[in-house]
């Protein structure tokens, strides 16, 4: 969790404790005014009484008993005091000096004073050679540190109270960021809680709402692709058929143009591929593709079952490599390969290859070849469908749906298409999953 000021939890986090802070300066001065300073004003002005009437006593007394006398008051003073021997006194000590002094009609400062062996403060009085011993400021300094301590409790316990209000506001909030990110990956159907306070729940019904609208509009939009791609699919096969009995009747009567029919069959097949990608993107989109069992795969293997399935040329080779294992859906991650290989064969140049391998606990499948490559720029793009990669690669006109079909089925099988450039020129389209 964050608590910078880049975050909305970090802002209302630091602001209450700013408040919190700021309440208990607050506090602090209005305790040192209204409480603090009148108890040492009272304890100085008694004190100041105490100190006077003993000296005016001593006075009073024979030279031979103001000793004892002062023995007397020294020892009935420090009776059942004890502090500690400290070489500076207290800020508490400080103050109580300053208003004794100011009490006795001295500046703050000018009246004399000493620690005692046994930790209490004895001051001498204008006139009067003896040191006579204060009562002690202790409990003062008790009571001050106990609300000091108080205080600082209250305020840690505000700022965890604090932080727990803010980490349950924050935490619908978060779950609705998460999902958003989600949303926006190509995942649906996402139902997020709505449970909790009114506000956020109504949220979490807006969005779920807003996700349901989302799926059904896209399911829609594939349902309606894939039925259009499957009905084309009879007439094209109806050309296909009338083409093979155009060729079949001008060899035998020996005319015909050739060349026009060559035509034709290349763009038939132009089309059929087209098509192919159609409902191949459909299905990789679909919820129930999605859905389909995954089993352990030997990547190796299954590669070396594929190319048998790849169209056109260059035919691809298999690079050597060790055996690896991954689970993945087998329909899906052969269509992934074959867009692959059908990318780098009409945008890149022979030699192109096939790996996979396992590094850092995750297995990987490449596809290689030495074409013009993809600047960095339109990396993004080439993922997104009908982005068109002969603009970038030049090469053969497609349906810009292969890297998509690509994207999409590894997103769904937990692994990331990345397209990097390659060493000594070319591109390499590498699937990567995180973990085995």
């Amino acid at each position: 969790m964050k608590f910078g000021l880049s975050t909305l939890f970090g802002r209302n986090l630091w602001l209450i404790v700013c408040l919190i802070v700021l309440g208990q300066l607050v506090n602090a001065l209005a305790y040192a005014q209204f409480v603090a300073r009148p108890r040492l004003q009272q304890s100085a002005e008694a004190t100041a009484r105490s100190l006077q009437a003993v000296a005016e006593g001593m006075r009073l007394l024979p030279e031979a008993e103001r000793a004892g006398f002062v023995d007397r008051f020294n020892a009935r003073a420090a009776s059942g005091q004890q502090q500690r021997l400290l070489e500076r006194p207290t800020w508490v000590e400080r103050g109580f000096l300053a208003e004794l002094a100011t009490q006795l009609g001295l500046e703050r400062g000018e009246l004399p004073w000493r620690r005692e062996a046994n930790g209490l403060i004895a001051v001498q009085l204008p006139g009067a050679p003896a040191w006579l011993v204060l009562p002690a400021v202790q409990p003062a300094h008790h009571f001050a540190r106990t609300w000091l301590i108080a205080s600082g409790v209250s305020a840690v316990l505000a700022l965890v109270g604090a932080w727990l209000i803010q980490r349950r506001i924050n935490r619908p909030l978060q779950r609705l960021v998460d999902a958003a990110k989600a949303v926006g990956a190509g995942q649906r159907r996402l139902l997020l809680p709505t449970d909790g306070p009114a506000e956020t729940a109504a949220l979490a019904r807006g969005f779920n709402d807003m996700a349901e609208a989302l799926a059904r509009d896209e399911e829609e939009r594939l349902l309606m692709l894939a039925g259009l791609s499957h009905d084309l699919r009879t007439p094209l096969a109806k050309i296909r058929l009338a083409s093979e009995l155009l060729r079949g009747s001008f060899d035998r009567a020996g005319q015909g143009d050739k060349d026009l029919l060559d035509t034709l069959d290349r763009s038939l097949h132009g089309l059929d591929g087209l098509l192919t990608q159609f409902l191949d993107y459909a299905r990789a989109a679909h919820p129930a593709e999605q859905e389909l069992p995954a089993a352990d795969i030997e990547l190796r293997q299954f590669l070396a079952e594929t190319l048998a399935l790849a169209p056109g040329l260059p035919q691809p080779v298999l690079a050597e490599g060790p055996a690896v294992h991954r689970r993945a859906r087998p329909q899906a991650l052969r269509r992934l390969v074959l867009n692959l290989i059908v990318n780098a064969q009409n945008h890149g140049a022979p030699p192109i290859e096939l790996a996979c391998g396992d590094d850092a606990g995750g297995a990987w499948i490449e596809v290689r070849d030495r074409g013009p490559g993809i600047a960095p720029d339109r990396v993004d793009d080439l993922k997104r469908p009908f982005h068109r990669g002969d603009v970038a690669r030049g090469g053969k006109p497609g349906s810009g749906l292969g890297l998509a079909i690509v994207e999409r089925i590894a997103r769904a099988d937990g692994a990331e298409l990345r397209l990097t450039p390659r060493d000594g020129g070319g591109l390499i389209a590498r699937v990567s999953w995180s973990g085995s």
